[in-house]
């Protein structure tokens, strides 16, 4: 079930008034959720991600002491504009990537019925077929969600203090925010751009919903021409995310 979040959207930015009333949620687990989380942010569909804690049966997880859980990204997507099989396309592609470089971590997928085990049996099957990827991919049943600390929550955004500085003055508090729509869609734009494997047009043709200032908006079409492999130095990061 999606988290219910109740804001006011008459002075907020426009892209909070397009949300749909109802939201499926899927819920996928991959070694740090960060990264897993920007990739997610930038899709059509989605339209809000929150990280946390699942699969487990401790019932105090943390970042500290997470128990027997796994770190997890919920998924909040409008099925009609993208399907639950094209979520799992987008996490089984990602997921490979991220355990050719950490071979150590598994990823799990859970599943809320029956058709979801079936789609996601069905995708691994395809993705190993396809990609040659030898890659375990657990599919358990969906347990109760915990949501993580609000300090470990849109990782990318929060790397941008001015960006974070002006949608707090637009929120009603930092917790509404880091649920917010555009959290989710800053936060992806800027994880990828920082993605070794950068699309080569990220930027999204609803920005002019972002409401961001003009500033603010620099800093986001910098980040985006800043070439990857300067990206990955962390004077660049930093003079980038903070004009």
């Amino acid at each position: 079930m999606a988290l219910k979040i109740e804001l006011s959207v008459a002075s907020l930015p426009r892209i909070e008034g397009l949300v749909p009333r109802r939201l499926d949620t899927a819920l996928f687990g991959v070694g740090s959720f960060s990264d897993t989380e920007s990739r997610f942010g930038i899709e059509k569909g989605v339209w809000r991600t929150i990280n946390g804690y699942s699969g487990g049966r401790y019932e105090k997880p943390s970042h500290e002491d997470p128990g027997d859980h796994v770190e997890v990204v919920m998924v909040e997507y409008a099925s009609l504009s993208l399907t639950y099989g094209q979520l799992l396309d987008i996490f089984l592609n990602r997921c490979g990537d991220w355990e050719d470089s950490f071979p150590q971590c598994v990823s799990y997928i859970f599943v809320k019925n029956e058709s979801e085990k079936r789609l996601a049996e069905a995708a691994f099957a395809r993705y190993k077929l396809c990609s040659g990827n030898s890659s375990d991919v657990k599919i358990s049943a969906y347990k109760t969600f915990y949501k993580a600390e609000q300090w470990r929550q849109k990782c990318f955004l929060r790397s941008a203090p001015l960006l974070m500085d002006e949608l707090l003055h637009v929120y009603p508090n930092e917790e509404r925010l880091l649920q917010s729509t555009l959290a989710t869609r800053l936060n992806g734009i800027l994880g990828q751009c920082l993605s070794r494997n950068i699309p080569e047009s990220i930027f999204p043709d609803d920005f002019e919903l972002y409401d961001l200032s003009e500033k603010a908006a620099a800093i986001l079409k910098n980040a985006v021409s800043l070439p990857v492999n300067k990206m990955w130095h962390n004077n660049e990061i930093k003079g980038v995310l903070s004009l």
